[in-house]
């Protein structure tokens, strides 16, 4: 007999003690989120938790600084006091970088920068440049990232991930909440997030040797290794490839929210993983689940550095299928841009290419354009992030994410290049979150609420999206990525009715599109689409 993990079992990935994404992985960027984003909350929950609870039943403070967990005070008071040395290390960081932004640098306004390397504090000595820009005034920095990951402060004993069967599709928001053991069904398990026991768990085909010497190796006995083994099942075959579809047919298969698996001759890529979980009552219907991968993902495709397009979550469970994975180019290594390569890499993606605007790569049968994408990032001199034009032989798609079209002719000027586009994907969240919803933490000092505002994280609305969809002369257009499916509450904070700017936008441009002769829709759950 052999087991595999069951469908149902989320595997949640943990970073000092709080649900992993892609900026909670760089040290310079953890300490940052732990000073100004968790602290906060923990010693406001401490101070009263029945704020919270009250907070968290309100739909209009949905994805706001919240426990969830509220009844559980005594568990967070007690990981809160355990973890205090981790928040001191990581706060010497912190320190350092604060003191380099608000007191070493301000006193530089021209002048050779030579000095301040001499000044700087132990934490950041020998692991950042400092620069002028092009005023020659205003002095900035980038961190060299390899060493900060060599560092002290990077730790990856502060990673866990914490086992727990899911029962229904919506998902409760999991930004804000400490990750502990809040129910008897629930592990955590300490290992670093690049191990290689992480692979043997998703991999399965387990025989009862191998799942004890598992458990044994993740340091559990006794009941808590009957508990780890009670999160796997028989399984008759252990090659985990579906059995719904001919390897060799040609399918693009939508998957929820951003992400779309598409194989063409043979050669598979999935765009922007985020997939959901089967196994339970009313979990299967209309998905495509993990259950509906093939055995090898020869590329995977992220457009940008955002948690609901980047979901550890997803990518440690399909770490062991996948080949190659293609991100944006960075060239900042700043506070609020981190390199996506070096994050996927400590990730144990050990296959991993930086593609540049409008460079074209031969990805098997088809081949890979990265285009340029604008916008929805606050304004912030972020690189790392691409719209992915995919050429399958005569047919091309393009997954533009939430690329804003604030650049009227950009589009135009695109399309002189690549021609038209028979396929367009693109995101509509036309009232997005503030920009300090997610990079606020980083910021040097607080945005006043009337600019936080106007910096919203917002996709294309109606006008900007009918300009792309002119200039590229799409057959189909379809708009993705709006945060509907129930799973996507883990990460996201989206509450829609028919009468908000998104759906409105949305249902303006499937109209027009329609209108001109077109296919348009907005997808909702698993679609398979003409390709």
């Amino acid at each position: 007999m052999r087991y595999s993990l069951r469908q149902n079992i989320a595997v949640e990935p943990v970073i000092a003690g709080w649900y992993a994404w892609s900026y909670l992985l760089p040290p310079q960027t953890l300490a940052r989120f732990v000073r100004n984003r968790f602290t906060p909350i923990v010693e406001s929950y401490l101070d009263d938790p029945q704020v919270h609870a009250a907070a968290v039943r309100q739909r209009r403070m949905h994805g706001g600084p919240w426990i969830h967990a509220y009844e559980h005070r005594d568990a967070i008071e007690g990981w809160y006091r355990d973890t205090a040395p981790w928040r001191e290390r990581l706060g010497e960081l912190f320190e350092a970088i604060r003191q380099l932004e608000e007191d070493i640098l301000p006193r530089h306004h021209g002048e050779c920068l030579d000095p301040v390397y001499e000044e700087l504090p132990p934490a950041l000595a020998g692991r950042v440049e400092v620069f002028y820009g092009r005023d020659n005034r205003t002095p900035d920095y980038r961190f060299i990232e390899p060493l900060m990951y060599a560092s002290e402060f990077y730790d990856e004993s502060w990673q866990q991930v914490r086992f727990g069967p899911i029962e229904d599709d919506a998902r409760e928001f999991a930004l804000t909440t400490p990750m502990l053991e809040y129910r008897p069904d629930q592990l955590l398990v300490d290992v670093p997030l690049n191990s290689p026991l992480l692979d043997a768990v998703f991999r399965g085909g387990l025989t009862d040797a191998e799942l004890a010497e598992l458990a044994s190796r993740f340091g559990l006995t006794g009941d808590r290794a009957a508990l780890f083994t009670s999160y796997f099942e028989p399984v008759k075959d252990t090659l985990g490839a579906p059995a719904t579809q001919d390897a060799e047919d040609d399918v693009l298969d939508y998957v929820g929210h951003a992400c779309v698996f598409a194989r063409h001759r043979g050669t598979t890529f999935l765009v922007d993983p985020v997939l959901s979980y089967g196994g339970y009552p009313g979990g299967a219907e209309n998905r495509f689940t993990f259950a509906d991968l093939p055995e090898r993902v020869d590329y995977l495709l992220i457009t940008h550095n955002h948690q609901d397009h980047m979901l550890f979550e997803t990518l440690l469970r399909i770490r062991h299928r996948v080949g190659r994975v293609l991100v944006p180019k960075s060239s900042s290594a700043s506070l609020v841009d981190p390199g996506l390569a070096g994050i996927l890499r400590r990730l144990g993606f050990t296959d991993v290419v930086e593609v540049d605007d409008l460079e074209t790569l031969s990805c098997g049968s088809a081949e890979v354009v990265a285009l340029p994408f604008l916008g929805e990032h606050g304004d912030l001199r972020i690189r790392s992030k691409t719209g992915w034009l995919l050429r399958l032989g005569e047919r091309s798609v393009l997954f533009a994410a939430d690329s804003t079209n604030i650049s009227p002719t950009m589009y135009a000027k695109v399309a002189e290049v690549i021609g038209r586009v028979d396929t367009v994907f693109i995101g509509m969240e036309s009232i997005g979150a503030a920009a300090s919803w997610i990079y606020g933490p980083l910021y040097g000092e607080p945005l006043d609420r009337r600019t936080d505002q106007s910096r919203r994280l917002n996709g294309s609305n109606f006008p900007q999206a009918k300009e792309i969809v002119d200039a590229l002369e799409p057959d189909e257009v379809y708009v993705y990525a709006m945060g509907l499916e129930p799973w996507m509450g883990v990460v996201m904070a989206i509450d829609y009715d028919e009468s908000h700017p998104a759906i409105v936008d949305s249902d303006l441009l499937v109209r027009h599109v329609r209108d001109k002769g077109g296919s348009a829709e907005r997808l909702h759950l698993r679609r398979t689409l003409p390709l």
